[in-house]
């Protein structure tokens, strides 16, 4: 065993000892989107383990999701006998939230020990252990059979393949992530330079990339040489211009020439959150500015992260906000970003079940192109330094995950979708949850194509409302979330997609 998998085993003994057991099964499996607080009793039933035997149902081109929770933890492994079906064993290591995340998050689960990131290991003797199950798109569909070994114990596993292809998951996820974290994780002075990504954010690119999430800053002018090739394909690319009208109208007309004929279009968020008047009237002479050198719809996009208002006239061309976008009646182009209840579910580590899973349904819904994530490599606090130099207080989750702390709001690896690792990025479980939030979008989609009427009832049943539609009002809103908090009904939808999406054998 390496020498992380002896302190994960060990961590997790320990929690084990201080901690009582808790009432519920010694053994139980869940899904990626259950958020496990390790203080709390296991779930008494499973609609992928009954006790004897495990049962998974998933498409060609899908990744499945389990954690084994077990009381006393042993090593585990799981296979099946088809090439074609490859399995990811993870050990996941929990962190011990002293607080829980406040309100501005949307709910939390209060004080404790929250597994979550995850180190590769094909027989993971940690509470929980985490496996991801690659169904290959040119898998025949029909069952396969397998085995899942918790120490001593032998179970049988089955796999249901359905006649349904998920394609490549998109990146439906725009995550910000700032190049400098990953020389500041090292080297943690100055202003490193930005423009060609080092070998470490390459490799958390491509992390991120596995998740179907979006990882890259805003790119300057000057960068893009060297990170075009990073956003190939991409047609919304994040980039950054000047609050200076006069600046920013000469790299609005660069920005449109160098996209010209490439299908991408540019935009920029320049000015963040305008809560005061002031900040609303720089945010219309800058769009003016924009519109000036050429900027608008198809060419270069002006987004603000804010709801429309009058003051802003037509001048806008993508709105970003929680409560930006209603079922019906839009007449502007929207996004949202990050989530907090009952707009959306969180991605803080001490998050609601299902968490950032329900993204994926939420932007089907709603028609949401791009989910933005900020941040997703915060791993100093450089925006409360209260006046110190970059890069900030350093994230050390082991001693205290909170991440964002501004004296009033405090978050629990909030802007943390990955941790520092020697070589790039180390996953979490919270990003898992995006892509099986991701893929139930696709599902929906496949299964609208054979029953748009049953596949909207469903969309409908599991989040009747979300975003602008949700009651509660305000950052800090204590209006419970419209969908299930538990991840049984979420399975159980998942698998009705499935049989709806089945009719045609072909997909």
């Amino acid at each position: 065993m390496s020498r992380a998998g002896r302190y994960l085993v060990a961590a997790s003994l320990v929690a084990t000892a201080c901690n009582p057991a808790p009432p519920g099964p010694a053994l139980q499996v869940v899904g990626e989107s259950t958020r496990i607080r390790l203080e709390d009793p296991v779930p008494t039933r499973s609609p992928w383990f009954d006790g004897a035997k495990l049962s998974l149902v998933g498409a060609r081109g899908e990744t499945l999701g389990i954690q084994v929770l077990q009381r006393r933890p042993a090593a585990v492994s799981l296979r099946f006998d088809d090439p074609a079906v490859h399995v990811r064993g993870y050990a996941v290591e929990a962190f011990r939230a002293r607080h829980g995340s406040t309100a501005m998050y949307g709910g939390t689960q209060g004080a404790g020990t929250y597994p979550d990131a995850l180190t590769s290991s094909d027989a993971p003797a940690t509470n929980p252990a985490y496996f991801e199950i690659v169904i290959a798109r040119e898998a025949s569909p029909g069952a396969r059979t397998g085995e899942l070994i918790v120490g001593d114990r032998r179970f049988p596993a089955t796999l249901e393949i359905a006649p349904v292809t998920l394609p490549p998951l998109p990146p439906y996820v725009w995550a910000y992530g700032d190049p400098r974290e990953l020389v500041w994780d090292t080297d943690p002075t100055g202003d490193p330079p930005r423009a060609k990504p080092s070998p470490k954010e390459l490799a958390c690119i491509e992390t991120f990339r596995a998740y179907g999430v979006l990882l890259t800053p805003d790119v300057h002018l000057d960068w893009w040489p060297e990170r075009k090739h990073l956003l190939a394909g991409i047609p919304d690319v994040p980039v950054n211009i000047s609050k200076e009208p006069a600046i920013a109208r000469e790299q609005v007309r660069r920005w449109i020439e160098l996209t010209e004929g490439t299908g991408q279009v540019p935009f920029a968020i320049p000015i963040d959150e305008p809560r005061t008047p002031a900040l609303r009237a720089k945010v219309t002479s800058l769009a003016q500015a924009v519109r000036e050198a050429g900027g608008g719809p198809g060419r270069f996009h002006y987004a603000v992260t804010d709801v429309p208002r009058e003051e802003y006239g037509d001048l806008i061309d993508l709105y970003i906000s929680m409560s930006a976008a209603h079922r019906t009646g839009d007449r502007y182009r929207r996004w949202t970003y990050n989530g907090a209840h009952p707009y959306a579910g969180s991605m803080v580590l001490d998050a609601i079940t299902p968490g950032t899973r329900t993204w994926g349904w939420i932007a089907w819904r709603y028609g949401i192109p791009t989910w933005y994530v900020w941040d997703a490599l915060y791993w100093h606090d450089r925006h409360n330094r209260d006046g110190a130099p970059l890069p900030g207080r350093a994230l050390d989750p082991r001693s205290d995950p909170v991440s964002f702390d501004d004296g009033e709001d405090r978050g629990n690896l909030d802007g943390v979708l990955a941790l520092p690792a020697p070589d790039g990025c180390q996953p979490t479980l919270r990003l898992a949850q995006i892509r099986r939030g991701m893929q139930d979008r696709q599902l929906l989609d496949l299964a609208r194509r054979c029953d748009a009427a049953a596949t909207e009832a469903l969309a409908a049943k599991m989040v009747p409302n979300a975003l602008a539609d949700a009651p509660g009002k305000g950052r800090a809103s204590t209006a419970r979330p419209s969908w299930p908090t538990t991840e049984i009904p979420w399975e159980e939808a998942r698998r009705r997609l499935l049989a709806l999406a089945a009719c045609d054998p072909t997909r």
